[in-house]
Formats: C-alpha cells, structure tokens, sequence
C-alpha cells in the first residue's frame, strides 16, 4: 500500500499521537524539575500557603523522590513510543507503528492505573476519578483502532 492511500484516521492517530507525545515530554520535563524542589518546600503553615495547599505539598514529600524518578521515567518512555509509532502510522511500519503503538497502549493503560493505585488522595490517587477516565482514553482507543481498524494498513 502506497503512502498516498494511507486512510486518513490513522493519520489523525498519528496527529493525536504528536501532539500527546509533546505534552508529555514537557510532563518529564516538569517532574524532572520538581524533583529538587521537593526538599525545598514548607512543611508547615508559617508562610502563607492554604491548608490544602499545604496537604498537596506534605503528599509530595511523602511520595519520595524515587516515585517522582519512576513517574518521570514513565512519562518520557510513554511520550517517546506515542512519537515513534506516529511516525510509523504515517510511513505504514509494522514495527514502528503497531508495535510500539501497541506498546505505548499497555503501558499507558498501566501508569493510568498505577498513578490510581499509589498517588496520594491529597494528589488525586487512590480512587477511579475522572482523571482516570481521561488518563485511558487514548491508550485504549490506540490498541483498539491499531488492532481492528487499521491492522491490515501496516504493509511493512
């Protein structure tokens, strides 16, 4: 199949898959700053902070900088197959796009229900939220459009 009779919704997989891709790269990039600044803030209500900001700070601090390192890794490695496997939608790869599209879906199903299971409820873990629901959207609908939809597109 030529390039040019590449259907056009995956095409917009591979947009959505950019785009995706670019936000979390800049979510590594956030976590990777944070982490050095956990140290550095108040553990206490003297300065001027809301209790609840407060209750955020402390879970942050509690959650430890190796989970931040974990959370970050996975943002960067998720971001990264979202990247390569637009790539390979928009050339039709097998590997490039249906496998580590496939990849990204089961690890993306995964981080979603981690950061469910360990984030503390002062940061929104712990419960089926719709941050959850949003969070398995797009992983979901990846493995399902690149195994039923588009299967037979990825030629090579």
């Amino acid at each position: 199949m030529s390039e040019s009779k590449r259907p056009g919704g995956l095409t917009a997989l591979a947009v959505f898959n950019f785009g995706f891709g670019a936000l979390g790269v800049l979510g590594a990039l956030g976590l990777a700053v944070l982490i050095p600044m956990l140290g550095q803030m108040p553990a206490d209500a003297t300065s001027q902070i809301t209790p609840e900001q407060l209750e955020r700070i402390n879970a942050l601090k509690e959650m430890g900088t190796g989970l931040f390192l974990t959370i970050a890794a996975l943002n960067l490695v998720s971001a990264l197959l979202l990247i390569l496997s637009g790539i390979g939608y928009l050339k039709l790869k097998k590997f490039l796009g249906r496998t580590l599209g496939n990849a990204y879906g089961i690890l993306g199903i995964l981080s979603t229900v981690g950061s469910m299971l360990w984030m503390p409820a002062a940061l929104g873990g712990g419960s089926f939220t719709i941050g959850t629901i949003i969070g398995l959207i797009f992983p979901v609908l990846t493995l399902v459009l690149i195994n039923t939809a588009f299967k037979e597109d990825f030629v090579n």
